[in-house]
């Protein structure tokens, strides 16, 4: 039976600490990265319009509630930019979202991205955090 000796024991000791840094330091740089990442956009808002196109997002202003979507539709990535009776459509292959951005008809299946969004003080902007 071989002995170990206390030298290789700190080596390996020094070893897994190092390699335990530098884990924790590659996710706290990436955690920091994501959040340096995350934009704000202020837009015009009219509260009395229930569904808003707006560059890359769809509002949807409904009963009292406002909720913020991606227009991008999840089969491809077209620009949804049309709704039709209570229905969000992509023009490319015919997918329909529910003013939730659930799909209710394919090829999609997957819901539309929700962004957090903040209504002005006076209720003429909107801020979206994407």
């Amino acid at each position: 039976m071989e002995k170990h000796s206390r030298r290789k024991f700190l080596q390996l000791g020094a070893a897994g600490i190092g390699l335990g840094m530098a884990f924790l330091w590659d996710k706290l740089t990436l955690r920091n990265n994501h959040i340096l990442s995350q934009k704000q956009h202020t837009f015009p808002f009219n509260k009395n319009k229930e569904v808003t196109f707006l560059h890359d997002y769809i509002i949807v202003n409904k009963d009292g509630k406002t909720e913020v979507f991606s227009s991008h539709c999840t089969h491809l990535g077209c620009v949804i930019n049309k709704e039709e009776n209570g229905r969000l459509v992509c023009p490319c292959h015919g997918s329909r979202y529910n003013l939730e951005g659930v799909p209710v008809k394919g090829p999609a299946y997957k819901p539309l991205e929700k962004f957090t969004a903040t209504i002005s003080k006076d209720g003429d902007h909107i801020n979206i955090k994407s």
